[in-house]
């Protein structure tokens, strides 16, 4: 084991961020690392890295659950744990501090969305979905079948498309929120080559129509709608190529459909929650899964689908059962 390295935690989570991530990462995500660095000063500005243990940071993610709900929590945890098996595998620190590290939270989650929907809830707006012409109903659509993040459902163009092969290539995001044009992707996983159903590939044929390979289809079909809408409040700004793009519009559209679709309200990142939770549900590996939501690893997917892959433990212990009891049959 190496020789133990006494820095502030705080100073070596920025320092983790700035040499592990600045550059590798988007400029939002970049934003969470360091608002998790800031956080860290500010409720143990004292932790020395070299001396930490599971209980200082179980004690340190208690902290934060005081005044934080719990997805957030395990959000903050999510971020700090990284830099922490990094410093072990250095030899900076003897054992992993983050093992069995629980989140905690003392702040009444609020749920006003669900998390993703059912299969039958799925099916039902679904239908609302294809009945409409507007754009964004073929983009939500497209996104549950997908499973795309919102940024890379709004960064493809028709040269990512392969309609012979019914193939899509994603390999850039939209940067909706600050400079209106492309940007890279979360990370090199992110980067990858899905398989769409024929359905799918329908409506990206139909909404890509006319739009020239460079430019991104959802944004070009949103701003072309809006282009052509009487509503004075939703003109592209002068001087503008596309109109501004905002995620609570958007969403509030969502809203309307699951209405009704007579279904729980949910967000356009419920879409992408969904596609993956009827994957996991119908037997489709947790690797395939991972890797096709752009996960650099089991780990996340794993924690955020862990109750269906329960369920599905169950089942199949059910089937060894089975199996088992046939040989004495």
């Amino acid at each position: 084991m190496g020789k133990k390295r006494h820095i502030k935690f705080w100073k070596y989570f920025n320092e983790w961020v700035e040499t592990y991530k600045v550059g590798q990462v988007r400029d939002v995500t970049l934003d969470k690392y360091w608002l998790v660095g800031k956080k860290i000063k500010e409720l143990a500005p004292d932790l020395d890295l070299g001396n930490i243990t599971r209980m200082d940071v179980q004690h340190l993610v208690n902290r934060y659950g005081e005044t934080h709900e719990l997805p957030t929590v395990r959000d903050f945890l999510h971020h700090i744990e990284a830099p922490l098996r990094d410093a072990v595998y250095e030899g900076w620190i003897p054992k992993d501090p983050t093992y069995k590290v629980r989140p905690t939270s003392k702040k009444k989650h609020k749920v006003t969305r669900a998390k993703w929907l059912e299969m039958d809830q799925a099916q039902k707006l679904e239908k609302i979905l294809k009945n409409s012409d507007e754009v964004s109903a073929t983009m939500f659509d497209f996104d549950l079948r997908t499973g795309l993040r919102f940024a890379e459902l709004l960064g493809l163009t028709p040269k990512d498309v392969d309609l012979r092969n019914l193939t899509i290539y994603v390999n850039k995001t939209w940067d909706y929120k600050k400079n209106n044009d492309f940007a890279p992707c979360k990370n090199k996983y992110s980067n990858r080559v899905l398989k769409i159903d024929w359905q799918a590939m329908t409506e990206l044929q139909r909404v890509m129509s006319g739009c020239p390979p460079d430019e991104p289809i959802f944004v070009k079909a949103l701003s072309n709608e809006v282009a052509n809408s009487d509503d004075f409040r939703t003109k592209i700004p002068e001087g503008q190529r596309y109109c501004n793009i905002y995620n609570s519009t958007l969403n509030q559209r969502l809203a309307s459909f699951c209405k009704q679709a007579e279904v729980p309200r949910i967000s356009i990142h419920s879409l992408r929650h969904t596609h993956a939770s009827l994957l996991i549900s119908a037997g489709v590996s947790i690797q395939s899964v991972a890797k096709r939501l752009g996960h650099g690893n089991t780990e996340t997917t794993q924690r955020t689908y862990i109750h269906l892959l329960d369920e599905l433990a169950m089942k199949d212990d059910n089937k060894m059962l089975t199996v088992l009891t046939s040989l004495g049959a």
